[in-house]
Formats: C-alpha cells, structure tokens, sequence
C-alpha cells in the first residue's frame, strides 16, 4: 500500500513541479485551504542520513521553484488525502502564518559554545530527526524555555545584523559546550552578507559562534503531527 509523503507547504504552484526524494512526481493536494506538495511513494523511506538528505534536497528544490516554501519535516507520511487533512488541521492557522513569514527568505544557523570550549560544531543535518525523537515532557519544557530564552551574549551581532533579519528562533542546548542554537530567517541571496557580518564581530563575543546554511526554512515551521 502507497503512502503519501508531504515535503512543504507552498503560497503558489510552480509550472513544474521538481521530483521528490525517490524521483517521483510531485502535486499539489488542497487541505483546509493550505496548499501541500506531496508525493506517492511505496513506503515511508527509512529515517536515516540518506533519507533527510533526500528530503531537503526536494525541499530545496522547491525553494528554488516556488517563492514561499514552509518544509514539513521528515516523517510526515499519511495513508490518504483525508488523513493528511486531518493531520494539518489542529495547525492551520499557524502554517498559514509561518508561510508568510517566510516568504522570499531562506534560514541561517548559529550554534552558540561556551567561550573556550574545543569541542566541534555538530554538524547541521538537513532535516529534523523523527518526529518520535525527544518528543516527551523534556522536549515540551525546552520549547517553553526556548521562547523566553534572550541569550543576550549576542546583542552585538544582532546589531551587526540589523536590516537583514526578518526573523529569530533561540532553542537552548541540553548538553555543555554548546549553549543554544539560533536559527534566523533572512531574505534569499543574503547569505554572504548574513555570514561576513557574523565573521566581523564574532571574535568581540563573549562566546563563540559557527554558522551554516543557507537552509530551508525549517526551524520556522510549526510541527505538524503524523
């Protein structure tokens, strides 16, 4: 039995859709008003390194197709049309708000270690992992704390940065060195601007800085349930 595998929400459809992960067609099917490009697969690929890179390379696809691009994260396959519609209902109004923010925007990474600390940057993956990782009371709490969490260590770069973010997410790190890391939604085709103002002012921070991206907007989309 097929499944179907959402890969984003989109403001418009493209003329031509790019293919999806495995190489099939893509179309767009209509949920509450939401517009959501998915593809039919035989199964749900597995949840591994070539997996997510799959899915953000047909995300990214997408984003070079379609103005507004809000990613669904991997893991998202459904049975049928009807319980896609109802898998995005609980979240539409926030999907329909996240589609607009990040109109015409891609996202910058920063991980955010304690000044001092040797220990390598983790290296981003291009997608989350499975929707039934870390997905209990400890996740909820950190979610909470990420919206109230200013790290202010960083008001000189969010200075330098002015006039190129349209929007910032702080999620704060469970395990030392790393401190948090902060996801910012610029307008595409700044991110070299973005990243020598990061370079111009990060060795004045009092903690230390890696960047990565650009990326699909993804740390911006509501989480939508399986």
């Amino acid at each position: 039995m097929s499944v179907l595998w959402p890969y984003a929400l989109v403001d418009a459809a493209p003329r031509l859709l790019p293919p999806g992960l495995a190489g099939e067609p893509l179309r767009i099917v209509r949920a509450r008003g939401l517009q959501v490009v998915v593809g039919e697969l035989d199964a749900a690929p597995p949840a591994d390194e070539a997996g997510w890179k799959g899915h953000d390379a047909a995300v990214r696809r997408l984003c070079a197709a379609c103005a507004a691009v809000l990613p669904i994260r991997f893991g998202g396959a459904v049975a049928s049309h009807s319980a896609l519609v109802r898998a995005l209902a609980p979240q539409r109004d926030a999907l329909a708000e996240g589609l607009a923010t990040v109109r015409g925007c891609e996202q910058m990474t920063l991980r955010v270690f304690a000044r001092g600390s040797h220990g390598a940057a983790p290296t981003p993956a291009p997608a989350p992992p499975p929707p039934d990782a870390g997905g209990g009371p400890g996740e909820t709490y950190l979610r909470a704390r990420a919206r109230s969490y200013a790290l202010p260590e960083l008001g000189p770069l969010r200075a330098a940065l002015q006039g190129l973010l349209r929007a910032e997410r702080v999620e704060p790190a469970a395990q030392p060195p790393l401190l948090a890391s902060v996801y910012h939604l610029i307008a595409r085709g700044q991110a070299a601007a973005y990243a020598d103002a990061v370079r111009t002012v990060s060795d004045t921070l009092p903690v230390r800085v890696t960047l990565s991206g650009p990326w699909p907007a993804y740390a911006f989309a509501p989480e939508v349930p399986a």
